[in-house]
């Protein structure tokens, strides 16, 4: 059984791995796929965790507010970059 944090996990190396090829590739077509492919990801992967997992962690992990409201500044950073 998986868990959720693993699939957290997941999303964030394969959101990775999308940033390293747009900024190692030399294909203008290829940068372009992996950048769309990232934008995809990032947004789809935010929504997630806005909608369900950090409603989860305030409900149910101790100290799960603090945590929930720390992630979602260091979102806010991402966006704001």
């Amino acid at each position: 059984m998986s868990r959720i944090s693993d699939a957290v996990k997941q999303d964030h190396r394969e959101i990775e791995s999308y940033y390293t090829v747009i900024t190692s590739s030399q294909d203008p077509d290829e940068q372009t796929r992996y950048q769309n492919m990232f934008t995809w990801e990032l947004a789809r992967h935010a929504v997630g965790e806005e909608l369900v997992l950090y409603p989860a962690m305030e409900k149910y992990v101790r100290d799960g507010v603090e945590a929930a409201d720390k992630d979602r500044h260091e979102h806010q950073k991402v966006r704001s970059n």
